[in-house]
């Protein structure tokens, strides 16, 4: 069965709090911002954090909650 990149990046940040270069390496995905946008918009919840990466400060998500079917 083949996993989608979204599928991939949405199980990683039921796991851990994803950072850009996470999910980049991980999953192969830019824009990670763009999908939570994405999925904030379709009534997902997550965890926002800032985190500092080699002295760039950068957004840390990570899943809280599904929205309700």
């Amino acid at each position: 069965m083949k996993t989608t990149k979204k599928a991939a990046l949405l199980a990683l940040l039921r796991k851990q709090y994803v950072t850009p270069l996470i999910a980049l390496h991980h999953c192969r995905i830019l824009s990670l911002s763009q999908r939570i946008s994405n999925w904030r918009a379709q009534g997902y919840e997550f965890a926002q954090r800032v985190v500092e990466c080699d002295g760039s400060r950068v957004a840390a998500y990570k899943f809280l909650k599904a929205p309700k079917s």
